[in-house]
Order: structure tokens, then sequence, then C-alpha cells
């Protein structure tokens, strides 16, 4: 559904994205994931035309989106600040939309409504931020896109309103077979929600796949070391992390093995046990360990 190949973006000579490709299949839910500057929004921007790629394609549903109204059409697209018309009415937005998108459907748009509860005849410029994204978040799903690209779409949103808005998704990837591209800074709605995960920095991929296959490169495990762990334990090939309270040690490991484990043992360690890992905390290891810290 979404296909990127060797894109590379840059402003003069300063490098944003460097040869990243990228395949997002259809009816899935896609995160990317980054520190601020990693090139999350650049190539959230890339995808919906608002920059050009230096180098490098960019297709969906087979086609190139480049001077592509067909396919502009079928992707809606909710920023993280949603500056529509100050002086319109909501209900003009939504005249707009229909005039503009041919998927737009006001029944559907009324019907989401009815849980977003913004009064129609409220001027753009009188929304609160997360109102404002309420009404994103409704208008692009009413347009009923092939890909839905939402960059932070949680951004002022109440629990409530956060979670009906993630039903609202779900339903219409399950029902229509929806493509979703979505990145946020809160990893742990993340986790729960997507299929797949791309982690991104500096421009360049650093990991790919599922919430599950993440977790398996990364292993989480507590164990006893009465006598510590031996000297440059840090330097140990995959390890990440490791701290302790007293003899009871934390240890993040990045393709923890048997051989590991019986390395670990003949080093004094005793009650070897693995221990749940969040994305957040495989986030934070791999940029440090990319970083060298």
């Amino acid at each position: 559904m979404i296909e990127i190949k060797n894109l590379y973006k840059g402003y003069g000579q300063n490098p944003v994205l460097k040869d990243l490709s990228l395949q997002v299949e259809k009816g899935s839910i896609h995160g990317l994931i980054g520190r601020n500057g990693s090139g999350k929004t650049t190539l959230i921007k890339c995808l919906t035309r608002i920059y050009q790629q230096d180098r490098g394609s960019i297709r969906v549903c087979g086609e190139e989106i480049y001077d592509n109204p067909n396919i502009k059409s079928r992707i809606g697209y909710v920023a993280d600040r949603n500056e529509y018309f100050p002086n319109y009415r909501i209900y003009e937005m939504v005249d707009l939309y229909e005039e503009l998108y041919p998927g737009f459907v006001r029944e559907d748009f009324n019907d989401y409504n009815e849980a977003m509860d913004l009064d129609d005849r409220m001027l753009i410029k009188q929304l609160s931020k997360g109102q404002k994204m309420r009404l994103a978040i409704i208008l692009n799903l009413s347009i009923h896109p092939d890909v839905l690209i939402l960059d932070e779409p949680t951004e002022g949103l109440d629990v409530i309103a956060k979670r009906q808005v993630m039903d609202f998704i779900i339903q219409e990837v399950e029902e229509r077979e929806m493509t979703v591209f979505i990145t946020s800074h809160h990893l742990e709605e993340l986790e729960n929600f997507c299929d797949s995960i791309t982690m991104i920095q500096d421009g360049k991929i650093t990991g790919h796949g599922s919430v599950d296959e993440m977790k398996e490169t990364v292993t989480k495990i507590q164990a006893v070391m009465r006598k510590g762990v031996p000297h440059g334990f840090d330097q140990w090939k995959g390890v990440l992390h490791y701290s302790n309270v007293g003899s009871i040690y934390t240890i993040v490991w990045k393709h923890f093995d048997e051989e590991k484990e019986e390395a670990l043992r003949m080093a004094g360690a005793e009650l070897i046990e693995e221990i749940p890992i969040s994305l957040e905390e495989i986030f934070l290891y791999e940029n440090r360990r990319q970083e060298g810290a």
C-alpha cells in the first residue's frame, strides 16, 4: 500500500532522510518513532507531498503520488497542528471537504460528531487545540481514505476522546482495510495500537518489525549476582544497559541467547529470569546505543 524506496531529502548540504526504504502493508497500522530531529516530520511531509523528495520514490496504491490528484484524494492527513481557515465555521469546513473529496460522506461525519460533540456553528478560531484535533480526525475519516497519515494525533485529546478516536480508526481498518501511518511520542499508545513499528534515527531506519518482533530482539532480565558484574561488563556484546539494587541486577540485552546466558552464569549469575520490556524501553536503550551513550 505504501512503498518508499531509497528516499533522500536534504536542506542545502544537510541530509535529513538518507536513502530510506520502507513498505507498509494494506490494512495495517504502522507506527513511526524517533527523537525530535530524527526525520519523522520530514518523512510525513514527503508522504503528503508538502515536501518533494530529492531522490527516491514514494508509491501509494501502486502509483507515484507526485502530481497525482487521484491518489492525493485517497490520502487523509491529520497534522500535529491543524490550522484551518480561522474564520470558517465547522459546517463550512464540512462543505469544503465534501467539495474537495469525492469519498466524503456527510452522514458519517455527523455520526462521528455525535461522539466528538462539536458545535458545527463554532468558528475554527474559537476551537481549542483538542477540538481542532477532533475535527481534523473526523473530517479525514469521513473521506474514507485508503491511507490515513497521522502526526501526533492524540495531542490535546482527553482520555475519553483518545479512546473514541482509536476505536473509530480501528473500525475503518477492520471494515475497509484502511492503511494507517502514525507517528507519536506516546509510545505506550503505539505499542497497543500498531501492527508494526519503524524506528528512525538521524534519517536512517534503526529498527523495523511488529511490536512482538522488536521485543524478541531486545531482552530484559533480572539476575542475582552476589559478587557484582565483571569488569568491563558494559562492553559485552549486546549489553544495552544494566543497573542494580544490591545483588539484584537488571540487564537489557540485545540478541540475548543461550550462549550469552551461559557466559552470564560463568560470571556468577544466579536465578536468571526474563521480565517484560516495553516499546518505550527498547526505544530508549536503542537510541542510547546508537549515540554511544
